[in-house]
């Protein structure tokens, strides 16, 4: 059977007249035939081969153009296999269209690998791809050694360090880092940072964290961690973010301070016992000073009293009144010093109202100039400015009078003093050096001497209450103190600068007031006159509070010569439920003192029953209840010591209704 299919296609009968070509001789159709078959089947085998390179490499196939040549080489396949077919079967039309199509396909893949042309020109060639990957593994070495020579660098690093992940989670660590805290490197690393912090510490502040992850980096963070044996290291630690095989990561350095605080500590604890010793012996001071001139105090008003008792025995009364001079000197004396002593302090009960610097040093300026003499020339700078100033003018004008006597003291074979005034805005930049000086505007006064000056040992002490360059018996040491304490308890502080040889300036600073601020209701007016002393109060009904009873037989046994009728209370207590009852009560004297209720306190809830009560403070030390007082109309304020006639005369002022305060 094969032999008769062989013998119909090769015979010249059974061909189509496309065979008349081949001259129809059986071997060129064989021929023809066979190559046109083995081309089909080769174009044919070539798209599948194609098909599974791109489907493999499809970074370097390009699928427009991989499809059209599958479609070429297809159709080309197609048009073999058609030339053999047309020797028997003359399908031309279908091979045809066959071949126009193939031709199309042929001029669009023709017309694609030109425009594809520089793209594939570009492709690396096989040396090129061969140098690019030696490249690639020299890179990849020097990586990898570089990796190597870092781990290294840290793992050796002197400084402990250790590395986080982005959720606190412990990486690695230097060798140094397990010196510093005893942890093996398996132990600490996947182990979370805050495993070995402190109980009452914490890994990480909020605002640490916010500002590391906005510039990533962050330095001297407080720590305390947990070394391995329990105890708790001090640490400061710096920290910055960087990206290692696509993770950040976090490299902290580690500085142990725990010797260092230890030291601050100790040093803090040195320096606080030395603050502490020092204290102590200040208070030792002032105690002795105060001690030493109370005993002497005391011993002229106890001598005179001691006297006075002989010579009344004597029946030499007669001579009594020679020794009421010197006793009465020595309370004045007493009197003196618990002021400058409570001005030192900060707690003498002041009387501010608006004064205006500039007028209150022309009017001291006379009594000045005979305080220091004709050997000391004065020259006044005053500023004239806008700015009033709120203190007690009996204390300014007191403390200016004891800079004054100061600087001269310092000029023993004459000199000049200069007093100036200015008004002054400070700036934060200003206070400097200043306990609590508060930028603002203040009113300064400044007294410059060309005395001796100070060294700067003795500039450092000269407000210490008690502390005197002068020979024993020629100053008691209070006066500056006392400056010093009216103008800080007045909201302002004091400047001291000096040379040896240079003179000394002491520069007073107040706070201003606005010029068109009110005087403070009820405070005392410096220029009235006071009453006289032998005024009297006839039937006026006045209740006494005072807790000391010799203090109140004496204030009774006055206000009974005035002709008052008085009820008696020995606390604030006893006397709040005088107030209370139905008795007329005219006037309350009242100490501020008292134990439980104080005068304050009595005098604002009697004058809340009885709104027309006049009212006489009495104060030797009043504490914080006498803070924020403004005197209102009807009300007076006695500082002891007071002397009977002020107290007669601060009654009968009250009784007629005169707002008067009695220094």
């Amino acid at each position: 059977m094969f032999i008769s299919v062989l013998q119909w296609l090769f015979d010249p009968a059974g061909l189509t007249p496309h065979g008349f070509c081949l001259l129809w001789q059986p071997g060129l159709i064989a021929l023809h035939a066979g190559a046109d078959l083995a081309t089909g089947i080769a174009y044919f085998s070539i798209p599948l081969a194609m098909a599974v390179f791109a489907g493999r490499r499809r970074d370097l196939a390009y699928p427009p153009v991989v499809w059209l040549f599958i479609a070429f080489i297809l159709l080309c396949g197609a048009t073999h296999f058609m030339g053999m077919v047309t020797l028997w079967v003359p399908a031309y039309a279908f091979q045809g269209v066959l071949k126009a199509m193939t031709a199309l396909v042929s001029l669009a893949t023709a017309v694609t690998l030109w425009v594809l042309m520089p793209r594939l020109l570009a492709l690396p060639s096989s040396a090129q791809l061969q140098q690019a990957n030696e490249a690639l593994q020299a890179a990849n070495a020097a990586l990898r050694e570089s990796q190597a020579h870092y781990r290294a660098s840290f793992e050796q690093s002197p400084v402990a360090m250790h590395m986080l992940d982005s959720r606190g989670t412990c990486t690695d660590v230097s060798n140094s880092w397990m010196e510093l805290f005893g942890y093996s490197r398996a132990e600490i690393v996947g182990r979370h940072l805050a495993d070995i912090t402190a109980p009452d510490a914490e890994s990480w502040v909020p605002a640490d964290r916010a500002r590391l992850m906005e510039t990533g980096e962050v330095r001297d963070m407080d720590r305390r961690f947990l070394h391995r044996d329990g105890h708790v290291i001090e640490a400061l630690v710096s920290a910055r973010t960087q990206r290692l095989n696509g993770q950040v990561e976090l490299v902290c350095v580690v500085q142990d301070v725990t010797e260092r605080r230890r030291a601050e500590a100790a040093l803090r604890d040195a320096e606080e016992r030395l603050h502490h010793s020092q204290k102590m012996e200040a208070i030792g001071q002032l105690t002795g000073g105060v001690a030493h001139d109370f005993n002497n105090m005391l011993q002229g008003v106890g001598g005179c009293l001691d006297m006075m008792e002989r010579r009344v025995a004597q029946g030499r009364a007669a001579d009594i009144a020679r020794y009421l001079p010197p006793a009465r000197h020595a309370i004045d004396r007493a009197s003196h010093l618990t002021n400058r002593m409570l001005a030192f302090a900060r707690r003498q009960t002041l009387l501010p109202r608006l004064v205006d610097p500039d007028e209150l040093i022309r009017g001291m300026e006379e009594l000045i100039r005979r305080t220091l003499g004709p050997s000391v020339a004065i020259t006044l700078d005053l500023n004239d400015g806008a700015w009033l100033i709120l203190c007690d003018p009996h204390q300014l004008e007191s403390a200016l009078l004891n800079v004054a006597i100061n600087a001269r003291d310092a000029m023993p074979e004459g000199g000049s003093l200069r007093i100036a005034t200015h008004d002054f805005m400070l700036g934060p930049d200003d206070t400097t050096g200043s306990e609590d000086a508060a930028p603002g505007p203040y009113v300064t006064i400044s007294l410059t001497d060309t005395g001796t000056g100070m060294s700067p040992a003795i500039r450092e002490r000269i407000f210490d209450p008690f502390f005197t360059t002068k020979p024993i018996g020629q100053g008691t040491g209070l006066g500056l103190s006392q400056l010093y304490g009216f103008v800080r308890q007045s909201g302002g502080f004091v400047r001291a600068e000096s040379a040896l040889g240079q003179g000394t300036t002491i520069t007073i600073h107040l706070p201003r007031e606005a010029m068109a601020a009110a005087n403070p209701a009820g405070t005392l007016d410096a220029e009235a006159s006071p009453a006289t002393p032998d005024a009297k109060a006839e039937g006026a009904r006045v209740l006494l509070v005072e807790d000391d009873a010799q203090v109140r037989a004496v204030i009774s046994e006055v206000l009974h010569d005035l002709g008052c009728t008085v009820l008696e209370a020995s606390d604030g207590t006893a006397g709040w439920q005088i107030a209370q009852s139905s008795a007329r009560i005219d006037l309350l004297v009242t100490d501020v003192g008292l134990p439980g209720m104080n005068g304050r306190q009595l005098a604002d809830a009697a004058r809340g029953l009885r709104p027309d009560l006049k009212v006489l403070i009495i104060t030797g030390y009043a504490g914080t209840a006498l803070a924020d007082l403004e005197l209102p109309a009807g009300m007076m304020l006695l500082r002891k010591p007071f002397t009977l006639d002020e107290l007669s005369a601060g009654v009968a002022m009250l009784r007629k209704d005169a707002v008067r305060a009695v220094a």
